[in-house]
């Protein structure tokens, strides 16, 4: 599993409070309406005044000399600090100079002011600069302090989760994401699937294997690729174990994903699925597997003998079996070879006789029952029966069945 390298455009990340430079007051004939509130001096207010009408032509660069001629003069009150940060931000973000409007905009607000009702918009945009300009930190600290005034914001959340990992503090990135994804799903939205990603990744860069499984599992049940798929069925397969029940179960798995590519696995399922008893399937998948043009290579010859073993063996099998049988396990042993002929209905029939009895390997019944209806078409029935596995193990198998079902 490679490692996830994320990056974020600048562009639609500037939400500045202002898209042009504050207003100034003509200081010199302010009424005494306009005295009642904070006002800029005439010396601070001579060279703003020209940085305004500099910046309405366009020319950035002298009106930012301008500010920096106005920030100079000793004695200024807040506002008229205030009134210079906020215009020098504006300047700085026409000019691209991002680390320098971080700056000036933390400026501005540590004034005191600015009003109530516009901090939480000044945080976010102290998150959205400091982020821009990769200082991580800076954009954690301002989210939080957003958090604790306004409450949660999920855009803001998102870049605090990328920052994390961009610092590679792995488990506060791993823990922010799986924060967001579950809000996403309280909210009855679907989660993000860079979130999902930055979960996966973080959880891998501390070889956290429960939460690379997790990762996955949401991102299978919202993005179904066979790429996440492929990971996920690695990673199952794992808690698995060895064995050629397991193994074949997982091959099957892989099949309807469509995740099984290689000459060796078609070869191996066809193999594993002789020796449990099921030449019909085996034939099957050696047909399928020629037909995707994935077997006939360079061990062509190989590959159709055990093709051809395998058709001979599901022409002496496929007529002697029964409809009926006697114990809930061999119910499901003959329910399967009759999926595995491709006759659901049967095998739905004899599932479920088996199931109205308790029987040690009801669940992996239960399994089948569930690709039987999916065979059949009947998606509904097939979801049911996939939810009623219990067995932790399989039980993941039956829910990355649901996945592929969708």
């Amino acid at each position: 599993m490679k490692s996830l390298f994320v990056t974020a455009a600048l562009a639609g990340l500037m939400l500045l409070p202002f898209a042009s430079p504050p207003a100034l007051t003509d200081i010199l004939g302010a009424s005494a309406a306009q005295a009642a509130e904070p006002t800029v001096g005439a010396a601070v207010g001579k060279p703003l005044k020209e940085a305004q009408d500099l910046a309405k032509a366009n020319k950035f660069s002298d009106a930012m000399k301008k500010v920096k001629e106005a920030n100079a003069i000793s004695g200024k009150t807040a506002y008229e600090t205030f009134v210079i940060n906020e215009f020098s931000t504006f300047l700085s973000v026409k000019l691209k100079d991002y680390g320098s409007a971080a700056q000036s905009a933390e400026a501005a607000l540590a004034t005191g002011q600015v009003p109530a009702k516009e901090r939480p918009q000044r945080l976010k945009t102290l998150v959205q600069l400091n982020y821009s300009v990769k200082n991580y930190g800076k954009a954690i600290s301002f989210a939080k302090q957003y958090q604790q005034e306004a409450g949660a914001d999920a855009e803001l959340q998102q870049l605090v989760t990328q920052a994390y990992y961009l610092q590679k503090d792995y488990p506060n990135a791993e823990a922010s994401a799986k924060a967001l994804a579950a809000s996403a799903k309280a909210a009855g939205r679907k989660p993000d699937e860079t979130v999902l990603q930055l979960w996966l990744s973080s959880a891998f860069h501390q070889n956290d294997k429960a939460g690379q499984r997790e990762a996955l599992t949401v991102l299978v049940a919202n993005y179904p690729t066979p790429t996440y798929m492929g990971d996920l069925l690695n990673l199952v397969e794992a808690d698995l174990g060895k064995s050629d029940r397991m193994s074949f179960e997982v091959y099957r798995l892989k099949l309807a994903a469509g995740t099984l590519k290689s000459s060796d696995d078609y070869v191996e399922m066809a193999q594993l699925a002789i020796q449990l008893g099921l030449p019909g399937e085996a034939e099957s998948v050696m047909e399928k597997g020629f037909a995707a043009g994935v077997l006939g290579g360079k061990n062509k010859s190989r590959e159709q003998r055990l093709q051809t073993m395998a058709k001979q063996q599901a022409a002496q099998d496929a007529p002697t079996l029964q409809a009926t049988a006697g114990t809930p396990k061999a119910k499901a042993a003959l329910a399967e070879a009759y999926a595995s002929y491709g006759k659901p209905d049967k095998a739905i029939a004899l599932y479920k006789d088996a199931l109205a009895s308790t029987f040690p390997e009801a669940d992996l019944a239960r399994l089948h029952l569930g690709q039987a209806y999916r065979a059949k078409g009947d998606a509904a029935s097939a979801r049911k029966a996939f939810s009623s596995v219990k067995d932790p193990k399989l039980a993941q198998l039956a829910q990355l069945w649901i996945a592929v079902a969708k």
